[in-house]
């Protein structure tokens, strides 16, 4: 059975499986044939940033260049763009292709490594409808949208405002939020459950969507790289939005708990 080509946009991390890593290690397993187009070189991990380097943006253009002049793309996972210009060049081709794309808007890594500057985020902010689905933590959402974001209420508002700035749909990786800013002890979503809860919040124009799982305490990096690069197996395979979602969340999860220490185990999906 032939692979399904998809193009893949970030970061190489040394020493690290973050970043374009990740991607391509959990497309292999979703069944995508990988094809990466790198944005950046950091070298960051363990709470230290070494030193971050942004590919020029004609090189990155170039990869795109001859990637699609060579291979026949069937959908895009768009990761860390480095700066404004780079984000204008990948934005464009990519809405020219028209295939499924799924947009990972990273400003900040893990380690305090920005992959994005202020400028880049306005740019990727006023192009959000070239993907079919914007994905963010909570932490980039809420430079997005210039507000808090402590509860799931605060989440829904925020989702609102992505989708008013023209995303066709977004999912905030929400984490272990409660349900509204109050106390934990008399949040339904907290103390009412025998083990914590980490929340996916989907807000496609219309309507709420909440995927829910164990939150999962761990070393292991890529998590959301599994969870964007499957849904967009699942959307270049025709799935709606909300079963591609609901395969993500299950196999970001699984990718978690059986985890090797630091390494994510990429089953595939």
């Amino acid at each position: 059975m032939s692979l399904s080509p998809a193009l893949v946009v970030g970061a190489l991390y040394a020493g690290s499986e973050r970043g374009l890593a990740a991607d391509l290690l959990a497309a292999r397993a979703a069944g995508l044939a990988p094809l990466p187009v790198c944005t950046q070189l950091v070298m960051a991990g363990g709470g230290r940033v070494t030193d971050v380097t942004d590919v020029p943006t004609d090189t990155v253009g170039a990869q795109i260049e001859h990637t699609l002049a060579t291979s026949d793309v069937r959908g895009v996972k768009i990761g860390v763009l480095a700066g404004h210009h780079t984000a204008r060049v990948v934005l464009a081709a990519v809405e020219a292709l028209g295939v499924p794309t799924v947009l990972d808007l990273v400003a900040s890594g893990p380690s305090g490594e920005t992959v994005l500057t202020a400028q880049g985020i306005d740019v990727v902010a006023d192009r959000l409808g070239v993907a079919t689905l914007v994905t963010m933590s909570r932490r980039d959402a809420e430079l997005v949208t210039g507000g808090e974001i402590a509860s799931l209420d605060d989440a829904q508002v925020a989702a609102q405002r992505v989708v008013g700035r023209g995303a066709r749909a977004v999912v905030i990786r929400c984490g272990d939020l409660p349900y509204r800013f109050y106390d934990a002890a008399d949040d339904p979503g907290g103390d009412g459950f025998s083990a914590p809860l980490s929340f996916d919040l989907l807000y496609d124009g219309d309507e709420f969507s909440l995927f829910e799982a164990p939150l999962l305490d761990g070393l292991a990096e890529g998590g959301s790289s599994v969870f964007a690069i499957t849904a967009l197996s699942r959307l270049i395979a025709g799935d709606a939005l909300e079963i591609a979602l609901q395969a993500a969340k299950r196999a970001a999860t699984d990718a978690l708990r059986f985890a090797d220490g630091d390494r994510l185990a990429y089953a595939p999906a």
